[in-house]
This record gives structure tokens, sequence and C-alpha cells, in this order.
């Protein structure tokens, strides 16, 4: 795929009405079953003497009669300065027949994928009112945070901060040129000197970040406060402190997931599915909510069902099926 390729299937697929309708088909496939008969193993990484890591994602849906693995390599970046690398694809199945049907970008996917439970979570926890959005991060992840939740809340203000700042104004520039390319008069974009000032008193907050160590959060955040928590993670470090996912309503894709991987901090946590259950908390709009992603399988393959479902768009960077 060339660059300018890719640059178009992602345009494609970041619409705020393309992000709703994703958002709608996870939950309609967590409310009907669907996820529950899916079978989706833990994902495996392998990582060489080097620190490179390459993991495998798999999952299988004989609702979608789909079976997807969404592989990817994290590699150090040659460029001093430049962090790591990440390439990778999700080849597709048919469950049924077995036929390959075809192989997507694994960027485009996890990002509108990203997007879209952003949505889904934050349109079910957060106050309808909510208005002011506190980004921590400024990279492709801050970016998909921002469409996620402003394709289920009408924003007024957005604040950012990011240790580059730089990378945050490039960010406020996206939000300005998305919101005219919308029609839309764009949101007051502030950017902040502190994660502190960035998240003093907002309504939702995201943070999206490489931090191994708690990031420094306004003790003023409101009780009704929503926090999407998507950076990275891992057993004994992640980006929030454990203190806060103790206080809050903590909101997981998958349970044995976020236990293995981002620790026992998250055993109290609900999962997607329990959100919209009679036994789900019926006042999260006025509650504290951490949304502490892992990442599952399960949400890429409900992705790929999406896409494969209009040709037009998907066939931007699908690869040719070599059975045709």
């Amino acid at each position: 795929m060339t660059p300018a390729e890719a640059s178009a299937a992602a345009s494609a697929v970041s619409s705020l009405p393309r992000i709703r309708a994703l958002a709608g088909a996870m939950r309609d496939a967590l409310r009907d079953g669907a996820v529950a008969r899916m079978l989706v193993p833990p994902r495996e990484t392998v990582e060489d003497a080097s620190g490179a890591k390459f993991l495998s994602m798999p999952a299988v849906s004989p609702d979608h009669d789909l079976y997807v693995n969404k592989v990817a390599t994290i590699v150090a970046s040659p460029v001093a300065g430049r962090g790591s690398t990440v390439t990778s694809v999700v080849p597709m199945f048919s469950v049924s027949t077995g036929r390959f049907l075809g192989t997507l970008d694994g960027a485009t996917v996890t990002n509108l994928k990203c997007a879209a439970v952003t949505a889904l979570v934050t349109d079910r926890c957060a106050a309808p009112g909510s208005r002011v959005l506190g980004v921590i991060g400024s990279g492709v992840q801050a970016r998909q945070q921002f469409l996620g939740v402003s394709a289920v809340r009408d924003l007024e203000e957005v604040r950012i901060w990011s240790r580059t700042p730089r990378h945050a104004r490039a960010f406020a520039h996206a939000i300005a040129d998305a919101a005219g390319e919308r029609h839309r008069r764009p949101p007051r974009v502030v950017l902040c000197d502190s994660a502190e000032r960035a998240s003093d008193g907002v309504d939702i907050l995201s943070t999206a970040t490489t931090s191994v160590e708690p990031l420094p959060i306004s003790a003023r955040l409101p009780d009704h406060v929503h926090i999407n928590c998507v950076g990275a993670h891992t057993t004994t470090s992640r980006e929030v402190p454990v203190a806060l996912l103790r206080d809050s309503v903590v909101i997981v894709e998958d349970l044995r997931t976020a236990i293995a991987e981002a620790g026992e901090s998250h055993a109290g946590a609900l999962e997607l599915s329990a959100l919209d259950t009679p036994d789900a908390p019926g006042d999260l709009a006025r509650r504290r909510t951490v949304f502490a992603s892992t990442g599952c399988a399960y949400l890429d393959l409900i992705t790929c069902a999406h896409l494969v479902r209009h040709p037009d768009e998907a066939g931007k960077f699908r690869a040719a099926d070599p059975a045709r």
C-alpha cells in the first residue's frame, strides 16, 4: 500500500458516521450473544533477544462466518529517538468454507476499532451534558480518542497536554481541520502546560501515552468524570493511579485479558458485555468511570466484518483474493 492509499483508507474509515455505525455493531454483537459465542484465545507475544515483539491475536465468529488473526511486529526504529515501528495486517477467512477472503491493513482496523469502542463506552458512561474533553497524549491513539468522543458528545472544549509541544500543536490543527471538513464549528482547543491542567475539572479524560508510571492527573476530577485509559500498560505499570481505579467503576473489554495483561487491580472490573445487562449499575453517568483498555481480538473481528460489508471503502486497503 502506498502512503497515498493508506491516507485515503484512513480517511474513509475515520468519519464520525462510520465510527457511530461500528460502535452500534459492537453494541449489537455484545447484546445478542455473538461475542459470547466467539472463540478468542489469549494473544500470543514472542520477544527476541533484541526486544522486538511479534504478536498474534486470533478470533473466530460463527455468527459473522469469519476467522481473523491480527499479526503485528513491534521493532525498534533504526532512527534514534523515534521509538518503535509497528507493522500489522489482518488476514480473514470464512469459517464455513475456510476460504481466504483478503487482508486488511492492521493500523486502519486498529484505529477505527479504538475510535468506535471509545464511542461505545463514552456514550454509555459519560454524562449526557459532557462538553469538556481532556486528552493526555498527542499521537495516533490520542486522535482516535478525540474522534470517538466527538462521535457521541458535542464538545465545546478540548484540552491537550503532550510531553512534545510540537505534536500537541499538530494535534490541535488536526482538530480544527477535521471540523472544517465536516462543516462544523470546531471546539475550542486549549494547549496545556501540564497533565494536571489538561485534566482539571474535565467531563471526560482520555489518556493515550507510553508512560510506565501513573500520570500526574488533577485531584479535582468531578464525580461524574469518565476516563478512557488506552495507553501503555503492564501488570505492574499503568497510566492512572491504582487509587483512581479503586475509587471508580472500571470497565474492560475482557476480564481475563485485563487481569493477565494489566494486573489484579482490574479484578473487579465490568466487561463491556455487562454494561447493558440488568446487573449493570444504573447510574454510570453520575459515577466516576474508567475504561481501562487492553485490547481484545473480538473487537478487531467485528471491525473487519463491518469493513467487509462496505466493499467500496474496504477495497481501498484489502489485498486481492488469490483464489480469484
